[in-house]
């Protein structure tokens, strides 16, 4: 039997604090429907030659905040795709408004303390120094993410490939996600 192939009408950005779960979901959904996905953190960190965090503590906060924007440009400018999207990238006003208007955001959500578990083995993340640090950076980021949301999905507890289900599920529904062949 032929699996169903789609396309995308816009990019779809998975937005959420670290930890969610939004690279694997990007490539998990992508997988199942024969889409592009991209993730900000590793398309920079290829194109500059150094991690994340590198480019943080190198870049400063708005050095960095504003390659994640011209990111984000490239990705809009091409085929539309799945985009995991770094999880401060909301913290940058120009990513802000060129996910605001140029495609459809998932909120993938978390609490502070299952992304502290899940990335507590990780040291490349910049801003996991401490549980407070943490919560500290969630609450700022919540209501940004909340803001610019047009679902939202909860990955508390929940399997990559659930939640993929889910967002897929959705994006069909909104005419986003539209089957090419059966």
């Amino acid at each position: 039997m032929e699996r169903t192939l789609y396309t995308l009408t816009r990019p779809v950005f998975l937005i959420g604090f670290m930890g969610a779960g939004k690279t694997t979901m990007a490539r998990r959904l992508a997988r199942e429907c024969g889409l592009i996905c991209a993730d900000t953190d590793r398309c920079m960190e290829r194109k500059y030659g150094m991690s994340a965090k590198e480019l943080y503590e190198q870049a400063g906060e708005e050095g960095f905040r504003q390659m994640e924007a011209e990111t984000l440009e490239e990705f809009v400018q091409g085929e539309p795709r799945i985009i995991a999207c770094g999880g401060g990238i909301v913290m940058g006003e120009r990513s802000r408004e060129i996910i605001r208007t140029c495609g459809f955001a998932v909120y993938v959500h978390v609490t502070a303390d299952e992304s502290a578990e899940r990335i507590s083995n990780h040291d490349s993340r910049p801003f996991f120094h401490s549980m407070e640090s943490v919560r500290s950076v969630n609450q700022v980021r919540v209501p940004l993410y909340e803001e610019l949301a047009d679902v939202t999905v909860d990955s508390s507890s929940r399997t990559s490939g659930r939640m993929a289900y889910e967002v897929k599920d959705i994006l069909v529904k909104e005419g986003i996600l539209c089957p090419v062949r059966k």
